[in-house]
């Protein structure tokens, strides 16, 4: 592969809130960055690992595999252990909806969570992200968050992520507000997942001979 090729990257995502971290996480690397915006439509691969980061490479290494270019992927989600085997992580759209609005899923998380109360409703984020090329992985890391807790209540009219429905339940008591309100000061201190995982993908970018 060419050195101009080399520096071209895929974020394989069409999920807006995705594409802003992703972007963030390699900013000030020179590389060429394209979404799966800018190409034809294809199908995307079923994400059955077991972990975040198994989800994160499978995604990384089909993309990478169908466009021929160094392609970057990420899997995220809230661990909510108040809800046992009625939640999981991995696969919050059997929870709340798969073809469903972020206002939908919202509605529906704040259902089932509505007979819990203080530290019941105390959740994590867990992210994960996979460089891979070719249709195989070259790296991937694994982080959790801070912790939080699930509000109680969704007013409409307050700030939202889209694509990251759950930044508007995610709810910090230091601050009174969900992370979708957060200034740019405290997501620096609660953001703890993602900038471990800037730190990774920086050094293992800039490490590689390019």
């Amino acid at each position: 592969m060419s050195k101009e090729r080399r520096r071209v990257v895929l974020l394989a995502t069409t999920n807006p809130a995705k594409v802003a971290k992703l972007t963030w996480a390699l900013d000030g690397l020179g590389l060429s960055l394209r979404t799966l915006r800018d190409l034809s439509p294809a199908l995307e691969p079923s994400e059955t690992g077991a972990t975040h980061e198994e989800n994160a490479a499978i995604k990384a290494a089909h993309w990478s595999r169908l466009e021929g270019c160094l392609a970057i992927a990420s899997d995220g989600g809230v661990r909510i252990p108040a809800l046992g085997e009625r939640w999981n992580a991995l696969q919050t759209r059997r929870a709340v909806g798969e073809h469903t609005s972020d206002e939908e899923r919202i509605q529906r998380l704040l259902e089932l969570m509505r007979l819990y109360r203080g530290e019941e409703r105390r959740v994590r984020w867990t992210e994960a992200l996979a460089v891979a090329e070719a249709g195989r992985t070259l790296a991937s890391w694994q982080a959790d968050g801070d912790e939080g807790y699930l509000a109680e209540g969704f007013d409409p009219t307050r700030r939202r992520i889209p694509g990251f429905w759950v930044a508007s339940l995610f709810h910090y008591p230091q601050y009174g507000k969900c992370y979708a309100e957060l200034s740019p000061e405290e997501l620096a201190q609660v953001d703890t997942s993602w900038r471990a995982l800037k730190e990774r993908v920086q050094a293992w970018f800039r490490a590689r001979p390019m």
